[in-house]
């Protein structure tokens, strides 16, 4: 009983020397089985080895109109254009020019209109929406915003009445002040009308 005790020892402890391991296999896995594997992907994209998605790339924006600024001293050129008579009426279309043909700008409203006589007498135009020549439509009193650019000019008419046929005196003309609409830019211009009520209408297309 001993030597076999000591036979049980030995071997043992020659077993344990060799790495063995003490556990009981348990055999082939049975089918079915689940499986552990290492090394699994843990999300993100392929070649990203932080697991983070990527954000997404921004997207174009459209760029929003920037609306035109009003016409200031010296961006538009005037000019007039005379329009004869009808029944004892004067017409006179003023033609506001964009000045540099690369830029464009806006008028709205009335010019201003002085006719000086040769005695020094100021006659100003009266403002009105429209007249027996011309004018805004019957039913818009409302001035409309013209985009005055490059072969695109505002116009405005100026009208008067013969002077003879009111029985009143018809001045003579020296010289004739226009000013855009919403600046102090005047410029002379060298044609007139009769000084009998002198009306100006809004800038038009």
């Amino acid at each position: 009983m001993r030597r076999t005790g000591f036979a049980t020892l030995l071997a043992c402890a020659v077993a344990m020397a060799g790495g063995c391991d003490s556990s009981t296999s348990t055999g082939p896995a049975q089918p079915g089985a689940p499986t552990t594997t290492t090394g699994a992907f843990t999300g993100g994209n392929i070649g990203d080895d932080t697991g983070s998605p990527t954000s997404p790339a921004p997207q174009p924006t459209t760029p929003t109109d920037t609306p035109l600024a009003a016409c200031a001293s010296g961006a538009v050129d005037v000019t007039a254009q005379s329009m004869g008579a009808a029944t004892s009426h004067y017409g006179l279309t003023l033609v506001f020019s964009i000045a540099n043909p690369t830029q464009a700008c806006t008028l709205t409203g009335y010019p201003g209109m002085d006719e000086i006589t040769d005695t020094g007498e100021v006659i100003h135009a009266e403002r009105t929406p429209r007249g027996y020549i011309g004018g805004l439509p019957s039913d818009n009193d409302k001035p409309p915003t013209v985009v005055v650019k490059s072969g695109h000019p505002a116009r405005a008419i100026a009208e008067s009445v013969a002077c003879g046929v009111l029985d009143k005196p018809d001045p003579k003309i020296a010289k004739v002040e226009v000013t855009p609409p919403n600046s102090t830019d005047t410029r002379v211009i060298d044609t007139s009308l009769t000084a009998c009520n002198l009306k100006i209408h809004p800038v038009t297309e």
